[in-house]
């Protein structure tokens, strides 16, 4: 791997960025209208419940930017490349797919970053809402095994856009909003129904929530959880790193990385 062809990605997507109104937009517009919609809704609720849910709904939206950007960013502007029928000129350059992949994980991470600042900085003046009044060594903890997850997510998903195209396009947006309501994001595991629950308790996503709120509450964290969500979230990054390098190279000795859709 060469950095400097790493660097040379980055900027590629920085300019593209520059020029693209809706890939900025995008990074500011959705994070506010959830800190908006769901700060209001937990205001109301707070208004007639004695229970505080606020700190916890809006921990979970702010958290839950990590697993969203870092995911769903590394497979969009790969489909950038398809859709301006660049990739193939990548690919004929020197540069390696893993130079590739790598330099799009740092370009989600830069946005997760960006967009999680965001939506602190709203949550603040809105609601009075900080994320740094709690344990950080914990949130920190939190954040880094959402990021794993979300790579890998985002590494398998675009194993299919190189084996099937932007005819699964889809696939780019959804995956993460299938896996949301059972990662326990705004409500405990309890929450849940049975059958529900037991498909919760085998996603990592899960325990981080969980976990979460037991920061939240003042509350240490719970090891063997964490190591549970580190361990599914490593093996899931080591297959997902393996499907998308076998899917790479079938695209090319298929050739369907020159072919036009």
């Amino acid at each position: 791997m060469k950095l400097h062809r790493v660097k040379a990605m980055l900027l590629n997507y920085y300019y593209f960025s520059l020029d693209s109104l809706d890939r900025l937009f995008d990074v500011f517009y959705w994070p506010i209208l959830d800190i908006f919609i769901w700060g209001f809704m937990t205001l109301y609720i707070q208004g007639i419940s004695q229970y505080n849910l606020l700190t916890n709904i809006l921990g979970g939206i702010v958290l839950w930017i990590f697993l969203w950007r870092s995911s769903q960013d590394l497979v969009v502007y790969l489909l950038e490349s398809f859709w301006s029928r660049s990739l193939y000129n990548l690919f004929a350059s020197p540069l390696q797919a893993s130079e590739l992949f790598f330099s799009l994980i740092i370009m989600g991470l830069i946005r997760s970053f960006v967009a999680f600042s965001v939506m602190l900085t709203v949550s603040y003046f809105l609601y009075h809402f900080s994320i740094f009044t709690f344990n950080l060594v914990h949130i920190s903890i939190l954040i880094s095994i959402l990021l794993i997850i979300g790579w890998a997510l985002g590494l398998f998903v675009s194993s299919f856009i190189f084996l099937f195209g932007t005819r699964v396009q889809v696939l780019a947006w959804s995956p993460v909003w299938v896996l949301q309501p059972f990662s326990c994001v705004f409500y405990p595991l309890s929450a849940l129904p049975p059958w529900a629950a037991k498909v919760a308790i085998l996603l990592p996503t899960t325990h981080i929530f969980e976990q979460m709120r037991a920061t939240i509450q003042g509350q240490p964290l719970n090891v063997g959880s964490i190591l549970y969500a580190l361990i599914i979230a490593l093996i899931s990054l080591v297959i997902a790193a393996y499907i998308l390098s076998w899917a790479v190279e079938s695209s090319r000795k298929s050739g369907k990385l020159a072919k036009a859709e």
